[in-house]
């Protein structure tokens, strides 16, 4: 027979290490409940944004953010061009251009006579400026090309407001064009003047675009001009963009530049004309197999440079109409 007092004693033990294992588990429990807690703030859901909050908390688990940024930054180290470098903006432009009309054929003369005949490299070079025959002929060569002309000229602002600091006079380029200056030149009295009429007329039609592009006419940026107090400011790069944005309004599909000197070689193609035929001055010689022209360099060619206006787009890809320039005298047939 067993003793009461023991009895009592055997079942206070098992009540006791009963109590324990249920003191145990409840520990346990609350142990992975905090775990799990620690775990979602740590790490949370995609489902549910975190909130936004002041204190930032870091847990042992976000070691790896500073270890993936690290290795991100070793392979931009590593490899420059792993991570595509940003476009740069288009500058803007410095002053305010718009379309020449009428009245403006006065400045534009004058224009030219103090910005063009005194400091264009191949005028320069001829000694037009210091005939006054053949300066007077030039001039009203320009007033002739003007009444045919789309022009467009820059305007200063600030303290030169109002001030033609630039121009772009262009005009439709024809395959018949080179021809007649040559008649224009036979005419001429003035050597020098002559001479750059007959220079004038070998780059009009030896590149041949007009057959090469399968057209009729182009568009052509005849004379690209920027004031001498007003340059390295890019005036003559957006009179160019604007004159093509101008060729397009007007229906032409192809545009050129012909280019007497480096100056502007480097704006056509910044502007997105490519060259499709240069010759070297010392090339044109006269009849005594003499150059006829030596400009200083850097200008020691001639480039024609010339572009499609418009991407030719897929059959099955609507058209659209083309802009408008305000005040632009549109004409339906002006590229055809």
């Amino acid at each position: 027979m067993y003793d009461m007092d023991e009895i009592e004693e055997a079942i206070g033990s098992v009540c006791v290490v009963q109590l324990s294992k249920a003191n145990m588990l409840r520990w346990i429990r609350k142990f992975r409940l905090c775990t799990l807690l620690s775990d979602l703030k740590s790490k949370p859901s995609p489902f549910c944004p975190p909130k936004a909050t002041t204190n930032v908390r870091f847990d042992s688990k976000d070691n790896r953010l500073p270890n993936a940024l690290s290795a991100t930054a070793f392979r931009f180290l590593l490899i420059p061009h792993a991570f595509p470098k940003p476009k740069p903006s288009q500058p803007s432009c410095p002053c305010r251009i718009r379309l020449a009309n009428e009245s403006d054929t006065h400045d534009i003369v004058q224009f030219v006579r103090q910005n063009v005949l005194h400091h264009e490299p191949l005028l320069r070079s001829l000694n037009v400026h210091e005939i006054s025959a053949a300066e007077l002929a030039l001039l009203e060569y320009i007033r002739q090309v003007l009444r045919d002309s789309f022009t467009l000229l820059a305007l200063g602002t600030g303290p030169m407001a109002g001030r033609i600091v630039g121009l772009a006079v262009s005009r439709r380029s024809c395959s018949w064009d080179g021809k007649r200056l040559i008649e224009r030149a036979d005419r001429t009295r003035c050597d020098q003047l002559r001479k750059l009429l007959y220079i004038w007329s070998i780059v009009e039609s030896e590149p041949d675009l007009h057959q090469h592009f399968c057209t009729r006419c182009l568009f052509e940026i005849a004379l690209l001009a920027t004031a001498i107090e007003s340059q390295r400011q890019g005036i003559g790069f957006h009179l160019a963009l604007h004159s093509l944005q101008l060729a397009r309004d007007l229906g032409f599909r192809f545009a050129r530049m012909n280019c007497t000197c480096d100056y502007s070689s480097r704006i056509a193609t910044k502007a997105g004309l490519k060259c499709h035929w240069t010759v070297a001055y010392h090339h044109l010689v006269d009849s005594t197999k003499q150059p006829v022209v030596h400009p200083d360099p850097p200008h020691t060619h001639i480039k024609v440079h010339a572009m499609a206006l418009f991407v030719p787009s897929h059959p099955s890809s609507p058209t659209t109409a083309p802009l408008t320039i305000a005040g632009c005298p549109l004409n339906p047939h002006a590229g055809n």
